[in-house]
């Protein structure tokens, strides 16, 4: 962690937040003692992958919403089951 006066932080501000937003953390100082910490806002790991360019975020929201088929022949699924497996036997 870097230690930075409060002088040479107000002087370098702009400089500063943009190492800060780069991931760097800093110690601030006054008069020599720590007094703060300026440190980077913690993202969610989603949002840190996609910072890094390992992944893309979704272009659209994921439709759960499924197709329903009619009933063909009235039969229930444990029947056409039950007829599959004695086809086994």
């Amino acid at each position: 962690m870097v230690r930075i006066g409060i002088r040479e932080l107000r002087d370098n501000l702009t400089a500063t937040i943009r190492r800060v937003r780069a991931g760097e953390a800093f110690e601030v100082t006054h008069d020599g003692e720590p007094v703060a910490i300026l440190s980077p806002v913690k993202r969610s790991r989603l949002d840190e992958l996609i910072a890094a360019g390992q992944v893309t975020p979704a272009k659209r929201p994921l439709n759960f919403s499924r197709k329903r088929f009619p009933v063909v022949d009235g039969r229930t699924s444990q029947e056409i089951l039950d007829d599959l497996r004695a086809d086994r036997i």
